[in-house]
């Protein structure tokens, strides 16, 4: 079966979105450029993807929508009519608006979304959720979902973008997490935190803890702290996970729509 050169598109600020895309990509052709939304001294605004290659988009769901700065950044890009797949990568609840959300988004960029995939990854605050997705199960199922879309590419019928996708276009947020993560005296200021953070709220001159009204609670200083020393409340930690228990417990669904 026919190849693409894929063009992969993503936002992981604690690794699990990406290794989500890695898994498609790979089944999916050959990866001849990456773009990391997560940079935030970068502008996407000169980017067009080639027309005659494969995007693979993948972003995280938080709080039952795509998070605001990679839909601003996403629309900087030109998709120039290419083929695309986006993937709403979600903690083990569940996707809610946000698969559509980022259907929408891709296709107002110019791409043409032939398929759209929900798959889960841990949950970035509370790890022992979906803890170690993807896994082996998710990977088989990943590989059988880029052969659908890799068969949908090799039909002599006309690409259809036209087809269901849970969700409202409301794109309705269910709630307003602020959570900063910070570090003790222990921190010995090497500034990784800093620059894995999306949103420019670590000072490089203020390494322990975070801007608030500009943190979006993605984890990523945690999971860029080389010594472990970057964390999250104990206390906040422990109840927020009693209280999730029943919603994040279980295995969910990875699921496609083409």
């Amino acid at each position: 079966m026919k190849t693409y050169p894929v063009v992969e598109i993503t936002f992981s600020p604690t690794g699990g979105t990406k290794k989500v895309a890695d898994q498609i990509s790979c089944y999916l052709g050959n990866i001849t450029n990456t773009m990391n939304l997560i940079r935030h001294d970068v502008s996407f605004s000169d980017v067009t993807v080639p027309s005659d290659s494969l995007a693979v988009i993948a972003a995280p769901v938080f709080e039952g929508v795509i998070p605001d700065i990679v839909i601003e950044r996403m629309k900087e890009i030109q998709g120039n009519h290419a083929n695309c797949v986006v993937i709403a990568v979600y903690g083990n609840r569940a996707y809610d608006d946000g698969l559509i959300q980022l259907k929408d988004t891709a296709e107002l960029c110019g791409f043409n979304v032939i398929a759209s995939v929900a798959a889960v990854a841990e949950h970035s605050i509370m790890r022992q959720f979906g803890s170690g997705r993807p896994d082996e199960e998710d990977n088989k199922e990943l590989k059988k979902f880029a052969e659908e879309i890799l068969e949908k590419l090799s039909s002599e019928k006309e690409l259809s973008t036209d087809y269901f996708v849970p969700g409202s276009h409301e794109y309705k947020r269910l709630g307003n997490l602020s959570v900063v993560p910070k570090a003790n005296a222990s921190c010995t200021g090497c500034g990784k935190c800093a620059e894995a953070c999306p949103t420019g709220a670590i000072n490089k001159n203020n390494i322990r803890t975070g801007d608030s009204s500009k943190c979006i609670s993605c984890m990523g200083c945690i999971a860029a702290c080389p010594k472990g020393i970057r964390k999250l409340n104990p206390v906040f930690l422990a109840a927020a996970s009693l209280k999730m228990k029943d919603l994040l417990s279980g295995r969910k669904p990875n699921e496609i729509f083409l």
